[in-house]
Protein backbone atom coordinates (compact mmCIF):
# COMPACT_ATOMS: atom_id res chain seq x y z
CA UNK A 1 0.00 0.00 0.00
CA UNK A 2 1.26 3.45 -0.86
CA UNK A 3 2.15 5.94 1.86
CA UNK A 4 -0.50 8.37 0.62
CA UNK A 5 -3.24 5.79 1.13
CA UNK A 6 -1.95 4.92 4.61
CA UNK A 7 -1.87 8.63 5.54
CA UNK A 8 -5.45 9.02 4.34
CA UNK A 9 -6.59 6.03 6.42
CA UNK A 10 -4.80 7.37 9.51
CA UNK A 11 -6.16 10.88 8.94
CA UNK A 12 -9.72 9.53 8.95
CA UNK A 13 -9.00 7.42 12.06
CA UNK A 14 -7.55 10.29 14.14
CA UNK A 15 -10.18 12.78 12.97
CA UNK A 16 -12.66 11.17 15.39
CA UNK A 17 -10.43 11.81 18.41
CA UNK A 18 -6.70 11.89 19.19
CA UNK A 19 -4.94 8.52 19.18
CA UNK A 20 -1.51 7.47 20.34
CA UNK A 21 1.02 5.77 18.12
CA UNK A 22 0.36 2.31 19.58
CA UNK A 23 -3.40 2.66 18.97
CA UNK A 24 -2.77 3.72 15.39
CA UNK A 25 -0.40 0.81 14.71
CA UNK A 26 -2.83 -1.65 16.33
CA UNK A 27 -5.73 -0.33 14.28
CA UNK A 28 -3.71 -0.39 11.05
CA UNK A 29 -2.79 -4.03 11.63
CA UNK A 30 -6.51 -4.89 11.60
CA UNK A 31 -6.98 -3.24 8.21
CA UNK A 32 -6.66 -5.68 5.30
CA UNK A 33 -5.21 -3.01 3.03
CA UNK A 34 -2.29 -2.48 5.39
CA UNK A 35 -1.08 -6.07 5.94
CA UNK A 36 1.40 -6.04 3.09
CA UNK A 37 3.03 -2.78 4.14
CA UNK A 38 5.72 -2.27 6.77
CA UNK A 39 5.84 1.49 7.04
CA UNK A 40 7.45 3.80 9.58
CA UNK A 41 4.21 5.07 11.14
CA UNK A 42 5.83 7.90 13.10
CA UNK A 43 7.58 9.08 9.94
CA UNK A 44 4.32 8.98 8.00
CA UNK A 45 2.52 10.94 10.71
CA UNK A 46 5.26 13.55 10.96
CA UNK A 47 5.31 14.06 7.19
CA UNK A 48 1.55 14.69 6.97
CA UNK A 49 0.80 18.41 7.26
CA UNK A 50 -2.78 17.80 8.41
CA UNK A 51 -1.78 15.58 11.36
CA UNK A 52 -0.11 17.10 14.40
CA UNK A 53 1.62 15.64 17.44
CA UNK A 54 -0.30 16.97 20.42
CA UNK A 55 1.68 15.28 23.16
CA UNK A 56 3.85 12.43 24.30
CA UNK A 57 2.50 9.72 26.54
CA UNK A 58 4.67 8.58 29.42
CA UNK A 59 3.46 5.41 31.07
CA UNK A 60 5.36 2.71 32.86
CA UNK A 61 5.92 -0.53 31.02
CA UNK A 62 5.99 1.06 27.59
CA UNK A 63 9.72 1.65 27.26
CA UNK A 64 11.52 -0.31 24.61
CA UNK A 65 8.98 0.31 21.84
CA UNK A 66 10.47 0.82 18.41
CA UNK A 67 8.44 3.99 17.85
CA UNK A 68 7.78 7.01 20.07
CA UNK A 69 4.47 6.84 21.90
CA UNK A 70 2.99 10.17 20.94
CA UNK A 71 -0.57 11.36 20.69
CA UNK A 72 -1.77 12.52 17.28
CA UNK A 73 -4.77 14.48 16.00
CA UNK A 74 -5.82 16.27 12.84
CA UNK A 75 -5.38 20.02 12.60
CA UNK A 76 -9.17 20.32 12.28
CA UNK A 77 -9.69 18.44 15.57
CA UNK A 78 -7.15 20.63 17.34
CA UNK A 79 -8.69 23.84 15.97
CA UNK A 80 -12.16 22.75 17.05
CA UNK A 81 -11.05 21.81 20.60
CA UNK A 82 -8.56 24.62 21.12
CA UNK A 83 -9.10 26.84 24.14
CA UNK A 84 -9.97 30.41 23.36
CA UNK A 85 -7.40 33.03 24.27
CA UNK A 86 -8.71 35.03 27.23
CA UNK A 87 -9.56 38.64 26.54
CA UNK A 88 -8.35 41.54 28.73
CA UNK A 89 -11.76 41.57 30.43
CA UNK A 90 -11.52 37.87 31.35
CA UNK A 91 -7.98 38.25 32.73
CA UNK A 92 -9.10 40.76 35.39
Amino acid sequence: MRSDNIRKMIREFVSQRPRNTAEIVSWLETQEEFHSSKSDISGLLESDNSIVRIGTIRRSGISGREYPLSEWATEDWVAHHERATPTKEEKK
